[in-house]
């Protein structure tokens, strides 16, 4: 199936040029790509367009993104629809950063993680983010056509949310497209209660998908299977009163953080069973730290010749 590319094969990234308002100097042109959960800071990141093979594109930077000089790959620049992004820790062996993925908002260790950001989410002029939505979105969509079904992305958009999010969630449908190329903006806009929801469903179902992608790959699982799981644990976690954060010990107010892979790789069955209501087990939030800042990374044009290809 389509979702081979996966194997299974994420704040704004903004896809525009980038310039100076130097007159004697210009930036060079850029297409920021971002990995998104929180910012996923160091998370390799990969590209194919027209189907020729993924090729290695770099690790994200500060905020997750990954600043891409205009000319390393033409057929990006010409029109992002023709390609696919995919991030994730060594996916193919040989080639990758060396750096350990992390969430920058709690520390929260990342390289685990699977993102896919199809086509149809990609637009010349538009934000790109590789979210675990984008990715539940992207599987959705090859589910689609290897049915033979005609592609209905505004519904595929808006079942993605609706049965995932813990009930009485309010997120508009152009919150729900924004937050798939914007998120850190949408999360911004919404009210306490809202925004812990939309986080609590995000990172359960970012570990959802790690455990889950060799059988998603193999296509023993499938989306709909994720949402329940996401849906009934996303419910417990966001009823935490120390999550997304708590106060230490000294006071403090920190970031806090799950991680139910474990309890996903034993129990996925039960708990993506919609018909089984017992209360899904989610670990305590774990106390964590914000990273501090650093620079965005970049890709920078290439020299001596047209660059790289990615077909």
């Amino acid at each position: 199936m389509k979702y081979k590319v996966i194997a299974l094969a994420v704040s704004g990234a903004l896809l525009a040029a980038c310039g100076s308002d130097n007159d004697n100097y210009v930036e060079p042109t850029a297409t920021p790509v971002q990995a998104f959960d929180g910012a996923v800071r160091y998370l390799d990141t990969y590209i194919e367009c027209n189907g020729g093979g993924f090729e290695y594109v770099g690790e994200t930077g500060g905020n997750g993104i990954l600043n891409i000089g205009v000319g390393n790959f033409p057929l990006f620049d010409e029109d992002p629809s023709q390609c696919v992004l995919e991030f994730g820790e060594n996916i193919y062996g040989s080639g990758g950063g060396t750096r350990e993925a992390r969430d920058e908002s709690n520390g929260k260790l990342m390289t685990n993680v699977r993102y896919l950001v199809p086509p149809q989410l990609l637009a010349s002029g538009d934000a790109i983010a590789a979210t675990p939505y984008t990715t539940l979105v992207a599987l959705k969509i090859f589910e689609a056509e290897d049915a033979g079904e005609t592609v209905d992305l505004d519904a595929i958009i808006a079942e993605t949310f609706s049965e995932t999010l813990p009930d009485g969630t309010t997120l508009t449908p152009a919150q729900q497209e924004q937050f798939l190329s914007n998120p850190q903006a949408v999360l911004d806009s919404l009210d306490a209660t809202n925004s812990k929801n939309l986080q609590a469903s995000t990172m359960v179902l970012s570990d959802a998908i790690a455990s889950q992608q060799d059988n998603i790959a193999a296509g023993t699982v499938d989306s709909s299977a994720l949402e329940t799981a996401t849906k009934k644990s996303a419910e417990v976690l966001a009823q935490d009163p120390d999550f997304p954060t708590t106060v230490n010990d000294d006071g403090e107010t920190v970031p806090t953080y799950v991680d139910m892979t474990t309890e996903f790789d034993n129990n996925f069955d039960t708990i993506s069973d919609p018909d089984n209501k017992d209360p899904v087990t989610v670990p305590p939030p774990e106390e964590g730290e914000e990273l501090e800042p650093i620079d965005e990374e970049v890709l920078p044009p290439p020299t001596g010749g047209t660059g790289g290809t990615a077909g």
